[in-house]
Parts: C-alpha cells; sequence; structure tokens
C-alpha cells in the first residue's frame, strides 16, 4: 500500500498536539478565571470574552481530536490518510466563531439600548482582562510555528487570535469604566 502522509513533523505531529493540549489548558482556567470574574464585576465584556474563550476551548478540543484523528495512518480504503479530519476541525471552529460573534453582537446591542442599572467594577474587570491578555498571547505563542503547517493548528491559532482581541477590548472598556465611569463601555 502506498502512503500519501506528508513528512514528519507535519499534520501527523505528536507536537502539534502537545501545543494544542497545553493551549487548551491555559485557555480552561483563564476560561475559569473570566467567569468568577464576570460574576464579581458584573461585565458582560468579561463574561463575553469567557464565552469566547469557551469555545476557544472548543475549539483546541475539536483541534485535538481532529489531530488525532489525522494521525492514524492511510488504509486501504483511505489511501490519503485521515487527513480531512483536520478540515473539518477548522470548519466547526469556523462555525463557532460566527455564532459567537453573532451572541456577543446581539447582547452588546441590547445592554447600550437598555443599559439598565448594571454597575461594574471596572478595575478587577481590568486585572481579570490583562491576565485573559497575557494567557491568549502564550497560546498563540505557542501555536504560531505548528499553524504554519497544520490548517488545524491554524484554525486553532485564530481563534486564539480573536480571543487576544478580545481581551484586549476588554482591557480598553475597562479602562473607560475606571476612567470616565461609563458602565455602557
Amino acid at each position: 500500500m502506498h502512503d500519501h502522509a506528508p513528512a514528519a513533523g507535519g499534520i501527523r505531529s505528536a507536537s502539534h498536539r502537545r501545543l494544542l493540549a497545553i493551549s487548551l489548558s491555559l485557555t480552561a482556567t483563564i476560561m475559569v478565571v473570566q467567569v468568577v470574574g464576570a460574576i464579581f464585576t458584573g461585565s458582560l465584556a468579561l463574561l463575553a470574552d469567557a464565552a469566547h474563550m469557551f469555545t476557544d476551548a472548543s475549539a483546541l478540543v475539536i483541534a485535538l481530536i481532529a489531530a488525532a484523528v489525522a494521525a492514524r495512518p492511510a488504509d486501504d480504503r483511505r489511501t490519503f490518510g485521515y487527513q480531512r479530519a483536520e478540515v473539518f476541525g477548522a470548519l466547526i471552529n469556523a462555525i463557532i466563531l460566527i455564532l459567537l460573534a453573532g451572541w456577543v453582537g446581539i447582547e452588546a446591542v441590547g445592554r447600550l439600548i437598555d443599559p439598565g442599572e448594571t454597575e461594574v467594577v471596572g478595575g478587577l474587570m481590568l486585572v481579570v482582562a490583562i491576565v485573559g491578555l497575557v494567557a491568549n498571547a502564550i497560546s498563540m505563542w505557542l501555536l504560531s510555528r505548528a499553524q504554519r503547517t497544520s490548517i488545524n493548528v491554524r484554525g486553532a491559532y485564530l481563534e486564539v487570535m480573536g480571543d487576544l482581541i478580545g481581551s484586549a477590548m476588554v482591557i480598553i472598556a475597562a479602562i473607560v469604566i475606571v476612567t470616565t465611569g461609563w458602565m455602557p463601555a
């Protein structure tokens, strides 16, 4: 049987799975911190960032599963192996990200239209958002090299990049709240 598998270090690389697992652990931990922070601060921005971290964690789980399936050797029926699993993993991650963006957009518009009596603790929100930004930066760094050789890792990398941008936006919102007291931020 002829094997069309890529060379070592490509799709089937165990190091990719290890990097994805480390990023998953970091992301899940920070997600829990952000949920707790959102509860204590009343911040929709932190809650949205925690939800995004949840999708990142889900994306990393999907990427890990897809990488494990893609690592299976080719057989008589699938002479190219199972690399297509990584493409499906990337597609699922894209769908999750689009759905999350829609949910956050709807919630944000609703809060801007009717902010109610929302009181946000900006200082704590800022601290939690900075922790999230640092965690996302570390995950991006971990995945940066591997994302060049695997569409699956690339999808996870882009999810983490989106969350890094989200954390930066939460930091800006927290600074606005702390300096001006404008709660809709």
